[in-house]
This record gives C-alpha cells, sequence and structure tokens, in this order.
C-alpha cells in the first residue's frame, strides 16, 4: 500500500505516517471520506493540532494504557470497543503506552454540512462536532467491526457496502453529536413502480461494474441519504445487500455454463479476484463455487 496516494488533506494520517504507527488497511470512500486502520505498538507521544478535518476512531483491539492529555490533567478508559471524536478545529494531545489496534474515519466539515443539509432538505450551516473521549457508543463499534472491517477494502465488488456502511456512520453523529442539528421527520416512502424497474434494469446491467452507493443515488436523482432510506422501504433491504445478491445469483446462473472460468465469471459479476468472489460465494450458498458446479 503505497502512502504516497493518499489524500494530502488529512493532516491526521500524515501525522501517523511519522509516528511507527503501522498502516494495514486504508480506502478512499465514494463521498468524499476515506478510512483506515492502524497498529501502533511502541510508546511515543502524539499531537494533532487543528487538523482541519474530523476524526472518528475506534478502538479494535489493545488500548487500555493509553492516555489523552490535557491543560490540567489527563484522561484514560481506553480499550477495545471505545469510540473518540475528534473535531477538526480541536488540538488532542495523546500518550500512547502498549499495544492498540484501531480504525479511522476522516471527513470534512463541508461534508457533514452537506449530509445535514440533504437529509433536512435545507441549509444547514451551524454544527458543532462534539470532542468526545473514550465514549462508548455500542453502534458505532458494531458497524466498524461487524460490517466496515471484515470487508475486501480493495475490491470493487464491496464498495457499496463501504461508502453505505461510512454514510451510516456519518449520519449517526449528526444525529447524537452534533449541536444545532434539528431532527426532521422521516420520510417513509419508497420509490415510485417507475423508478424501481428502471433502478433495478441498471443495477442488472452494470453487475461487473464497481456499483456505488453514490452512482445508483445519482441514477434515481436523490440525495444518498434518501436514496438509501427509500430503497430499503421498497425492497427490504440495503442497496448493497441488494447489489451483492444479485451479482451471486448471476454467478450460480454463469457457473453452470462449465465453458466459462471461475475467474471469468467473478470478473463479470464484479469481483477483482476470484477468492474475493469463492469466500463470498461460499458465505451465501454454504458450498463453494466449484462444489456448486460439481452438483450442477
Amino acid at each position: 500500500m503505497d502512502p504516497d496516494t493518499l489524500s494530502l488533506s488529512q493532516p491526521v494520517f500524515q501525522c501517523l505516517s511519522n509516528t511507527q504507527a503501522r498502516l494495514e488497511n486504508h480506502t478512499e470512500l465514494g463521498n468524499g471520506s476515506s478510512a483506515a486502520i492502524w497498529r501502533r505498538e511502541e510508546s511515543d507521544l502524539t499531537r494533532y493540532q487543528h487538523p482541519g478535518h474530523h476524526t472518528l476512531s475506534c478502538y479494535l483491539g489493545g488500548g487500555h494504557a493509553i492516555r489523552r492529555i490535557f491543560a490540567h490533567h489527563t484522561q484514560g478508559g481506553g480499550g477495545p470497543g471505545r469510540i473518540c471524536l475528534m473535531p477538526g478545529d480541536g488540538d488532542s494531545h495523546w500518550d500512547v503506552n502498549g499495544p492498540i489496534h484501531f480504525m479511522h474515519l476522516y471527513f470534512s466539515e463541508q461534508q457533514l454540512k452537506a449530509l445535514a443539509g440533504r437529509i433536512q432538505d435545507k441549509s444547514s450551516d451551524h454544527l458543532q462536532l462534539q470532542d468526545m473521549t473514550f465514549m462508548e457508543d455500542c453502534w458505532i463499534s458494531s458497524l466498524c467491526q461487524q460490517v466496515i472491517r471484515p470487508l475486501n477494502w480493495q475490491d470493487n465488488a464491496d464498495r457499496i457496502a463501504l461508502s453505505s456502511a461510512s454514510d451510516m456512520l456519518m449520519v449517526h453523529l449528526l444525529k447524537n453529536y452534533c449541536g444545532d442539528y434539528i431532527r426532521l421527520p422521516e420520510s417513509k416512502g419508497g420509490l415510485s413502480p417507475y423508478l424501481q424497474r428502471q433502478l433495478l434494469d441498471y443495477i442488472e446491467q452494470h453487475l461487473d461494474h464497481p456499483l456505488t452507493l453514490q452512482e445508483l443515488a445519482a441514477f434515481a436523482q436523490l440525495s444518498e441519504y434518501h436514496f438509501a432510506r427509500m430503497f430499503k422501504v421498497s425492497f427490504g433491504q440495503a442497496p448493497h445487500q441488494y447489489v451483492t445478491e444479485r451479482r451471486l445469483n448471476r454467478a450460480a446462473d454463469l457457473i453452470r455454463d462449465k465453458s466459462l472460468s471461475l475467474a471469468e465469471i467473478a470478473l463479470r459479476c464484479g469481483f477483482s479476484s476470484q477468492s474475493h468472489f469463492s469466500q463470498r460465494f461460499k458465505q451465501y450458498y454454504h458450498v463453494t463455487p466449484a462444489q456448486y458446479r460439481k452438483g450442477h
């Protein structure tokens, strides 16, 4: 993984790159945010000074001995599942002791305001993201550890799930940790029957492409937030779940054509590698693609 390809607009990422921290995974997300997984083994002092972007940190392992340094006191309480929220205009100083494994989500103030505006259908210019240290939020922790982390961050087939999950995270932050955010009644309607047909046709024609939530929402001429909600109302599942099922259903049909190799089928169904395709296929059908082919 080449750090030179990463956005220079992420000073927290760059700061960690200059320490003994080891980068395990990184991806740019379709909504302009990015995510990274880091591991630190060495004790060190780290300071993020007014980075200009927000950072959500979720502890995956360790972190019991880390302390945040304030002007007149220090604060402990880290550990697996704990969450830190660092606003872009803040200054945070950390005394890292002992091993720590954590995930970061980086996003801008502009993204947060734009998301609030899309949800509320009006301008949101006065948001204040809270500064939180070692808080407990089981919803965030579960989403990071059980949904985002297991995904293949480099595979096109998981791009829509990654972007959907990052949007869900930011909506949660907006509703629970932003001052001056006013909740409006949620829309309960679904997509029109005509749009449903058009959308499903579009998905079928592009299953071999790296479909994203942003692309599907643009096709429906809706914000990503409203599109995801209306899609679930209409089809009973999230967009990424539907797309993944359609990829696997198509793969099952193609496997019956024994003139096609499994690697070719993987590419035709939007998976960037045969190994990732095989893993997802087995999770869904409880047999490997090869075993499925033998039975058909």
